[in-house]
């Protein structure tokens, strides 16, 4: 663990004497630290008292944002959050440090626990993946990074008055139903759903053909995950663009 946070120290120094770009940074840092890549543990979730304050990585919290607190796991993370009570999804995105209560190791946003079905319970058993770089980089650019341990999957770096900027004009969320090798995989679930009368739409992105609903208000987002899990499709992937 101390030679990866060393190793993470030393590509920065690089960076900033102009020695490295700071391209290798964020591929270095947007894997996780050993041990870190995959695991299980207790989430809970913080809402409406935090709303509005200065999270440690100096964004401004947003409770309907999807974003997660975590003791060591740089900001700017991705995390593929499955709660394995309900089998719901989320990707959210580390920008602060927690939770500070003993058997606890991930402390997610409001909106995050509310896709997973915890806001009533309270905490949940989750599995957490984080997101290779190259599915990561479809996510976009990780917000503000200020401060030590910041380095960021992705390709920029936003002030974090832009990013925070960013983050609040974002009201519609992405969700993916199912990803296919097989294109006509796809094809067959787009055609069921829209015999439901939904309407999803094909997303390519290299070998894999997406079903997705490229916006959702977040006033009809858990309607429309009820009604998808009703229909079978219980892995969904929901995330909240970062941009317009």
């Amino acid at each position: 663990m101390a030679r990866y946070w060393g190793a993470v120290a030393l590509l920065t120094a690089l960076v900033l004497t102009g020695l490295v770009p700071a391209q290798a940074v964020a591929q270095a840092a947007g894997a996780a630290a050993p041990g870190l890549e995959r695991f299980e543990c207790l989430a809970s979730w913080y809402g409406a008292q935090f709303h509005g304050r200065t999270t440690s990585s100096g964004e401004i919290y947003d409770k309907d944002g999807f974003t997660a607190a975590h003791r060591s796991l740089p900001f700017g993370t991705l995390l593929r959050v499955t709660s394995l009570d309900t089998g719901a999804s989320v990707v959210v995105r580390v920008n602060d440090r927690g939770p500070f209560v003993a058997g606890r190791d991930l402390d997610l946003s409001e909106g995050a626990a509310r896709i997973l079905g915890m806001v009533a319970t309270g905490t949940a058993r989750v599995s957490c993946t984080v997101l290779p770089a190259a599915e990561a980089a479809a996510f976009g650019s990780p917000g503000p990074l200020p401060g030590a341990g910041s380095l960021a999957v992705g390709s920029g770096n936003p002030s974090p008055s832009v990013a925070a900027l960013s983050v609040a004009k974002a009201t519609d969320c992405h969700v993916q139903v199912a990803s296919y090798r097989d294109a006509k995989n796809a094809q067959a679930t787009l055609e069921r759903l829209r015999m439901a009368g939904l309407s999803p739409e094909l997303e390519v992105a290299g070998p894999y053909t997406r079903v997705v609903f490229p916006r959702v208000p977040l006033a009809e987002l858990e309607a429309l995950s009820g009604r998808l899990r009703a229909m079978g499709y219980r892995d969904l992937l929901i995330r909240r663009p970062l941009g317009p």
